[in-house]
């Protein structure tokens, strides 16, 4: 499993670049299916509106302006993916990999064909391409079946009866292919960028990647060798919610796993945060796990959420593990 991210900079500063100079971008659109071929071309009118901008336009500034409003707002969020046990207002960053690769296809669009309307029982999703240069952006909207009230004139014996003002509305039969002011999931390269988790663990089987990834952070623990009865390692995610696979998934990448077991063990029993926290097996000098409650103490020493004020002395719980950089004197 990866354990470095595409990093919040770097992300404003793509979308920034991309989205600079609007007419210097190409945007194409295309119909996700179910079933293979995933993609199918979605012909874009040139016909100019009363504005004088073609439907192309009017996509990329309605993309612009939600990516301006939200992704780059300096009052958003961004975190790696393996921080999802927070259930915080981000945008979570994702890696695709073997184990969690729903976008595959947009890296072979050999099999693409044009649209047709056959292909619409079968759609799924829409994904649009913005391309600047050698850079290129995805931007993946969800469909989601809806019922659309279609409005039906009203019979002669109701004018008559002066109820002409009255709109009544009838079942709209036919599929419809609706494009919204939204944005569900980025794509830049093999990384995703959402804030929607609940999209990704409905339809792209995120939940087997969480399991997973919490199956890494197991692997990890047992081979740094501080804790016996490693199978509580196991039973703990494995408890039918998947929040305790959540929590666990979020150490996989932690920089404790760096320190030996020595050192490990030195740091239970003298840092006051965790002294007496654990049983410590003296004659093996690990921890024993015998509860559930001694698996998250343990996944509490890898997160490291704990920060002490050096002015106060108070602790805080953070999930905030930017490193301080020290200011350079003048």
């Amino acid at each position: 499993m990866p354990k470095k991210s595409l990093s919040e900079k770097q992300i404003r500063k793509r979308l920034g670049e991309c989205f600079e100079h609007l007419e210097q971008c190409g945007l194409e659109a295309f119909v996700v299916k179910k079933s293979s071929p995933k993609l199918k071309r979605m012909s874009l009118s040139e016909d100019k509106n009363e504005q004088g901008k073609n439907f192309r336009t009017v996509l990329k500034e309605m993309f612009f302006e939600i990516i301006t409003e939200q992704y780059l707002s300096l009052t958003s969020e961004y975190a790696d993916g393996s921080k999802l046990a927070d259930n915080q207002h981000k945008y979570l960053i994702f890696k695709q990999s073997d184990d969690f690769y729903p976008f595959w296809y947009l890296n072979d669009s050999s099999e693409t064909g044009e649209f047709t309307l056959e292909d619409l029982a079968d759609a799924s999703g829409l994904v649009f391409q913005i391309r600047k240069g050698n850079d290129t952006i995805w931007i993946y909207q969800h469909l989601w079946s809806i019922m659309v009230p279609n409005k039906k004139k009203t019979s002669f014996v109701a004018r008559l009866m002066q109820f002409e003002n009255q709109v009544v509305f009838s079942e709209q039969s036919e599929r419809l292919l609706t494009i919204a002011k939204k944005i569900d999931i980025l794509i830049m390269n093999d990384y995703l960028i959402t804030n929607n988790v609940m999209l990704l663990q409905r339809n792209f089987g995120f939940q087997n990647y969480i399991y997973q990834s919490a199956g890494y952070a197991i692997q990890n623990i047992i081979a740094k060798d501080i804790s016996e009865n490693t199978g509580k390692l196991e039973e703990y995610i494995s408890r039918g919610k998947s929040k305790y696979a959540k929590k666990m998934m979020r150490i996989s990448s932690s920089k404790v796993f760096n320190l030996t077991q020595e050192q490990l063990i030195n740091k239970v029993n003298t840092v006051e945060r965790w002294q007496g926290k654990f049983i410590i097996n003296e004659d093996t000098n690990r921890i024993v796990l015998n509860t559930y409650a001694d698996v998250e103490n343990l996944i509490d020493l890898f997160d490291e959420r704990y920060t002490r004020s050096e002015i106060t002395g108070v602790e805080y719980d953070t999930d905030v593990k930017t490193v301080a950089k020290l200011l350079e004197q003048e």
